[in-house]
Order: structure tokens, then sequence, then C-alpha cells
């Protein structure tokens, strides 16, 4: 992560030095009305952590420049954070990076999930049908939180993102669950019509994703074709109850130099069956 961040209203942007490729994050999500005497050392501190949700590494300017902090302030929050095990950085690039303990609560959430262990045969069964990377995913406003995941063996492959948030309008297991909402729903969740770009092919109208998500409720599922990361490609289906509520998403993703018609047909298929008995096992059931 060898580049400069700016603040862009809502979201920022992480410019490559090295290639000019600019990646944008969203700020940290608030839910309900805020305390009446917030700690602002707190609150810079959760929003920090909350980065990791969408990067992987980071350094200690970006973090000044995303909370509008001097450096100084930004490196002893990260060394309080270090010294708790939240954060680690790395001994060779210097770089910050999730800690011991921030790692064991993602992973503790996941392994506590009761969709997740019901869908688990599931996940392994598509990815050794179609040999390409499989997750399982659950919408948390404007977000997708992938819940689990499998990856093919062969070398050129879509990472997992189990365990990570991504923005919901711009992959297909997001896209799968916003078009299971109402017009009015959607809109409560994307009350701008600005929406986050990730890449140039990023959705980035409020118009636009409604006209996508009512074309993915005409032909049965969700797409993603470079609008998360460039060359990768990925469609979903949404897991309902027997009573139609939804559950969560099944998405596969793979290069798109992989992902033909005929391609796009199979995985559809083997999805939304997968999703259907999955949908059914869990009816009637409490999913946590």
């Amino acid at each position: 992560m060898n580049g400069a961040r700016k603040a862009l209203s809502d979201r920022f942007c992480i410019v490559e030095s090295d290639t000019g490729t600019v990646r944008n994050i969203p700020e940290a999500q608030t839910f309900g009305d805020g305390p009446k005497y917030p700690l602002e050392s707190v609150d810079n501190a959760l929003r920090l952590l909350a980065i990791f949700s969408h990067e992987e590494r980071i350094r200690v300017k970006d973090v000044a420049e995303l909370l509008g902090v001097s450096t100084g302030t930004a490196h002893r929050l990260l060394a309080m954070l270090v010294y708790r095990g939240y954060v680690a950085q790395d001994t060779v690039s210097k770089l910050y990076v999730p800690g011991v303990v921030l790692l064991s609560i993602g992973l503790r959430t996941v392994q506590h999930s009761g969709l997740r262990q019901a869908a688990a045969k599931y996940l392994d069964e598509l990815g050794a049908t179609l040999s390409e990377t499989i997750h399982l995913a659950t919408l948390q406003g404007a977000q997708v939180f992938y819940l689990d995941g499998r990856e093919p063996t062969q070398a050129l492959r879509v990472a997992s993102r189990a365990g990570t948030l991504r923005p919901a309008h711009c992959t297909s297991a997001g896209k799968a669950l916003l078009a299971e909402l109402t017009r009015e729903e959607v809109l409560e969740i994307y009350p701008d019509e600005h929406l986050l770009q990730v890449t140039d092919r990023s959705i980035r109208s409020r118009s636009q994703l409604l006209i996508d998500l009512g074309d993915t409720r005409r032909r049965g599922y969700a797409a993603n074709f470079g609008e998360l990361e460039d060359g990768i490609g990925s469609v979903a289906v949404a897991v309902r109850s027997k009573g139609g509520r939804p559950l969560a998403s099944l998405a596969v993703g793979a290069p798109m130099t992989r992902i033909s018609d005929d391609r796009i047909v199979e995985m559809v298929e083997a999805i939304g069956a997968a999703a259907k008995s999955l949908g059914e096992e869990l009816s009637g059931t409490t999913v946590r």
C-alpha cells in the first residue's frame, strides 16, 4: 500500500504510487443515535479498527489522514492497539496489520454461526462441483459480510473473503440480497444518489443500482463483473426460507477469463439448487 490517501466526502481512496491504481474504502458505519457523551479517543480507535474490514495493511500516515489527527496521535493509537494485540506491525514492511485478538474475534464470530454450520456441506459440494471460489454472505446495511468461503486448489483463483465486509452494491452476493428488498428499503440503505466507486466498473449511482436490482430480480441471480476487483467476476443467488424471507446469499467467483455464458448458466444452476436446499433446511430453525 505504497500510496497516498485522501478524503472524498464519506469515503477515502488509496492511490498506489507504483501503478496509479485508485482503491476506495468507505468510512466506518454508525448504528443508531450517537452517545450523549462521546469519547473521541475511543471513537478514533474503533474507526481505526474498522479500516481492517476493508484493508489488509495500513500505514501511520493513512491512519492520520483518515481520522483527521496528527501522525503522532495516529502512532500512539496504533501503539496501544499493538500492545493489546488488536493490531500488529509487519517486521519487514513496517505496515500495520490485524493482530491476533482482532483475528480471533472475527474467527470466533464466524465459527459460532448456526447459518455457517448449516451451509458448510453445501459450500464443500459447490466447491468440488464448480472448482471455483464459493462464498456464503449476509447483508449488514450497505455492506455485505462474507460469513464463510471455499477456495479451489488451482493456482489462478479468487481468494476467500470470509470474515470481511465489502460494499454490497459492488458484489453479486450483496446485490442478490439487496434485490430481495423493496424499493423503499433500498432507498433507506442508500439515502444519497452517489455511491462509492471501487473500480471503473462499479455502480456509481443509486439510480443505476435500482436498475441493476430490477435486472437481478428478472433473471433470478445477481452478477458482478469487475465491480469490486478488476478481472474478477461472480454470480450469486439469495437463500430464502420457505416463507420467502432472505436469509443469506451464495456466490461463486472466478477470474473473468473463465466466465463464459455457458459457465454462468452452470454456476447459477448449481448455486440455485444449493440455495433452495439450504433455505429449506434452515426453515423452522433459528439462524444466529
